[in-house]
C-alpha cells in the first residue's frame, strides 16, 4: 500500500467513480477530493497533500489558477502538480502557473499510475540530492556529480537554476517563471539576465549536459532527458 496523500480537483462525477476504482486497484488509499478550486485550495491548506491531481475545467475558476494560488502558498509551494489536460494551450498555462505534470484522462489507468510513481519516486530521495537519471545536484555544496563523479561546483544562482530545470525536466519552464524562482523579484521588462545566467550555467558544465539545456521558442528553456532527443 501506499502512503502519500493524494488530493483531486475534479468536478466530472464520471471521471471521479473512474478514479475511485483505480486508486485502491494500485494502492492508493488515502486520496481527499474537491470539486472546485476554492475547495481544493481550502482542503490542501487545513492537510498538506503529497500530490495535487487537477483538472483544468473547473465550476468556479480554472485549474491554472488553482495551481498559482497554491504555488503562492510557502508551505504547498513545492507539492507536485499534475493538471489533466491534453490541450496544447492549456498545458502553457499551466506550466506558466507551475503545473509539473499533464495527462490526459482516458479510459486507461497505466499514464496517471506511472506518473505518480515517478514522482513520488523522486521525493523519497536523499534529502537534499536531487537524483535524475546519472545526474545528481547536491544542494549542501551545490556540487553537480554525473556519472557518479563531480562535475561542477556551482555559485548559488547557476545551482537553482540548474536544479529547477532539472527538476522540471523535460518540461519547459517559462523565462518569467526561471527568473522568479532564481531571483525572488519578477522581471516584467524580460532583460538579458537569464540568458546570462544561462550561459553561465551551460559555461560551467560538461558539454554533452550543457546541450540538453534547450530554448523553447517564445516561451522559455527545458532540461531534456537526452541531448540526442528532439527539441520540443
Amino acid at each position: 500500500m501506499h502512503s502519500e496523500r493524494i488530493l483531486v480537483v475534479e468536478d466530472d462525477a464520471g471521471w471521479i467513480q473512474l478514479l475511485q476504482l483505480w486508486f485502491p486497484a494500485a494502492g492508493y488509499s488515502s486520496v481527499e477530493y474537491a470539486v472546485t478550486g476554492a475547495q481544493a485550495l481550502e482542503a490542501a491548506v487545513q492537510r498538506k497533500p503529497d500530490c495535487v491531481l487537477l483538472d483544468f475545467g473547473l465550476p468556479d475558476q480554472n485549474g491554472s489558477e488553482v495551481c498559482a494560488k497554491l504555488r503562492a502558498i510557502p508551505a504547498l509551494a513545492r507539492v507536485p502538480v499534475v493538471m489533466f489536460t491534453a490541450h496544447g494551450r492549456e498545458k502553457v498555462l499551466g506550466l506558466e502557473n507551475g503545473a509539473d505534470y499533464f495527462v490526459g484522462k482516458s479510459d486507461s489507468s497505466r499514464e496517471l499510475m506511472a506518473t505518480l510513481g515517478a514522482l513520488f519516486k523522486r521525493a523519497k530521495q536523499e534529502p537534499g540530492v536531487l537524483q535524475h537519471g546519472d545526474l545528481s545536484l547536491h544542494r549542501e555544496d551545490r556540487r553537480v556529480f554525473w556519472k557518479d563523479a563531480p562535475v561542477a561546483d556551482l555559485t548559488p544562482k547557476a545551482f537553482a537554476l540548474f536544479h529547477i530545470l532539472v527538476e522540471r525536466g523535460p518540461q519547459p519552464v517559462s523565462r518569467e517563471d526561471l527568473y522568479r524562482m532564481v531571483e525572488g523579484v519578477e522581471n516584467p521588462g524580460l532583460s538579458r539576465a537569464l540568458d546570462v545566467m544561462l550561459n553561465r550555467l551551460k559555461k560551467s558544465l560538461p558539454k554533452e549536459l550543457a546541450e540538453r539545456i534547450v530554448n523553447v521558442k517564445n516561451f522559455g528553456y527545458c532540461f531534456l532527458e537526452d541531448r540526442r532527443v528532439t527539441r520540443p
